[in-house]
């Protein structure tokens, strides 16, 4: 069974999220996210690919869905795949919400059985939809609480 995530990114004009089905959980996307995504037109481009399938290094190019992404020896895949670039898929761009109760509220979030990644102003935030509420087992990743991330955004800048 696949570990399911939301990522997103939070800015002055709302939320953009996306579903990613595999490795959703902090030790694989978390670490990605926060080693690979560090800056705010790297997470756009992520976003504008849509829904993925799995997190790599980086976004990479057009590749058979079914091929393997790995490098020998590598941890972690070097390029993402997305139903859309990769498997010619409809339907799968990153959607728009106008708050945070309206992305939680969400078919993506409630599809969702693993975490939420938050990118806002600069930082990658985490929501644990399992036990809902943030987490903090990696030390080296930035946890507040959900209504600091997205209620005092002025706090962020």
């Amino acid at each position: 069974m696949a570990t399911r995530s939301v990522i997103a990114k939070l800015d002055d004009n709302g939320i953009k999220a996306v579903y990613c089905h595999n490795d959703g959980y902090l030790e694989y996307n978390g670490k990605l996210l926060d080693t690979h995504y560090t800056n705010e037109n790297k997470v756009d481009k992520l976003l504008a690919e849509g829904d993925i399938s799995s997190l790599g290094r980086e976004i990479g190019i057009k590749t058979d869905f079914n091929s393997s992404c790995y490098n020998k020896g590598d941890d972690f895949a070097y390029q993402c795949k997305f139903y859309a670039r990769d498997r010619d898929e409809k339907g799968t761009e990153a959607q728009k919400f106008k708050n945070e109760a309206e992305l939680l509220d969400s078919d993506l979030v409630s599809m969702s059985n693993g975490f939420i990644y938050l990118y806002a102003y600069g930082t990658w935030y985490v929501y644990d939809n399992q036990t809902i509420k943030y987490n903090d087992i990696v030390a080296t990743y930035q946890f507040v609480e959900l209504e600091e991330v997205l209620y005092n955004v002025k706090a962020l800048r």
